[in-house]
Order: C-alpha cells, then structure tokens, then sequence
C-alpha cells in the first residue's frame, strides 16, 4: 500500500508542477502581449504624427505652387525674363 500512496503524492506533484508551469507560460504570454500593444501603440502615435506633419508639408507645397503658377508671378518673371506678347505676325492659327 505505501506505493500507491507514493504513487498518488507523486502525481500530485506532476500536476502541480504542471499547473505551476502552464501558469507560468500564460503568465509570460500576457506580458509579451502587453509589451507588443504598448509597443504599437507608441508605433501608431509616431505614425500619426508623420501623417499630420505630411498633410501640413502637403499643404504648404500646393500653396507655394499656387503662388509660383500665379498669373502676376508669370508676368513679372515674364518681364524680368524680357518675355512679351507676341505679336499677330508670330501667331500661327490651324484650322482644322
């Protein structure tokens, strides 16, 4: 009789050790996911932040382009640049 008793002790001990283990492993999953959510979530804030610094860069380039491509802006580089009108002489019309 005293094997099964050393027997019934002995698996008590697997199952604790086991329980103890798969606390463990669990116990070590939840950090690793806490530790990946607060990883992205500081991912996702720098993310962000590039995509607001590209919509305001977005947005000053087309002003700029607004203003390089405005018709005073030509004309003025047209007549710093000695452009004029052409006259009706140098116009060529096609008739289709």
């Amino acid at each position: 009789m005293p094997e099964k008793k050393k027997t019934k002790k002995s698996a008590g001990y697997k199952l604790l050790a086991f329980m103890l283990l798969a606390t463990f492993i669990l116990g070590m999953a939840k950090v690793w996911v806490t530790v990946e959510r607060v990883d992205m979530a500081y991912r996702m804030e720098r993310l962000q932040e590039e995509h607001r610094d590209n919509r305001e860069l977005r947005t000053k380039l087309s002003i700029e382009q607004n203003n390089l491509l405005s018709p005073y802006r030509l004309r003025q580089f047209g007549r710093e640049h000695g452009l004029t009108k052409p006259g009706d002489e140098q116009v060529r019309k096609i008739r289709k």
